[in-house]
């Protein structure tokens, strides 16, 4: 049975799966894996990004649609070993 996410929901999915991809590989996800993961369209993971930076929930210093420049706002990913 098919069954269609808000796009509230699927915001915050992104969301989830970016701070563990981040979490797990120092980087951010790129939007197709974004898309797989989340089994949504490229158009739709760039969509919620745009609004997710526009909330500052995500911030970025690169231009629009440059992929895995972004991070959590008020985040610091620090390396297994590296001193806080």
């Amino acid at each position: 049975m098919y069954c269609r996410r808000e796009g509230t929901a699927i915001k915050e999915e992104i969301y989830r799966y970016i701070a563990r991809y981040i979490s797990k590989h120092v980087y951010p996800p790129s939007y197709k894996e974004i898309a797989d993961e989340l089994s949504i369209s490229a158009k739709t993971v760039k969509k919620h990004m745009d609004e997710l930076v526009a909330d500052g929930i995500l911030e970025t210093d690169a231009e629009p649609g440059v992929q895995r420049t972004f991070r959590i706002k008020n985040t610091k990913v620090i390396k297994k070993g590296e001193k806080k």
